[in-house]
């Protein structure tokens, strides 16, 4: 049974500068990493871009994929980060009564060296903080986590509390 009852959250009224200062030292590290390697965030709203990504990745995991009209539905922002043309992982923002809240994201196992996650998420923290929210939701953290949930919310705790 999953529990994911909990999540984890980003003050975002504090300068950028600070928030970024904030950051655990590998979430820095991995944005520095993302950019010297010219990887770039380019906000979109073509889902076709970012699905066919987030359906292989998820299916991967054994969890059942949405379908993309459902996926759609529920996007406020899509960012995809990006080397050159190819699409490397991609990060959707739902806003949910006042508060941007990361609800799908993937990137390619082959390209994760890159750290594209961290740009995405540095990204999703700019972009919610300029678009006046003073908190950025980043999805479910996993209660008793096992196995590739633990490092999903390792990953996430770099971001905030």
């Amino acid at each position: 049974m999953k529990d994911s009852t909990a999540t984890v959250m980003v003050d975002l009224t504090p300068t950028e500068e600070k928030i970024l200062q904030e950051l655990q030292k590998d979430a820095r590290w991995g944005i520095k990493r993302a950019e010297r390697e010219g990887l770039v965030v380019e906000e979109s709203t073509n889902i076709d871009r970012f699905y066919p990504l987030y359906a292989q990745v998820i299916g991967e995991l054994g969890v059942q994929v949405e379908t993309k009209e459902h996926v759609a539905q529920h996007m406020t922002v899509l960012f995809l980060c990006k080397k050159g043309e190819q699409v490397l992982a991609g990060a959707i923002l739902e806003v949910v009564e006042n508060i941007p809240t990361l609800t799908r994201a993937a990137s390619l196992p082959e390209f994760r060296n890159l750290q594209p996650n961290n740009l995405l998420y540095w990204h999703c923290i700019l972009w919610s903080k300029r678009h006046g929210y003073a908190t950025l939701d980043l999805g479910g953290w996993q209660i008793n986590a096992h196995s590739q949930l633990k490092g999903v919310n390792e990953f996430k705790e770099r971001w905030g509390k």
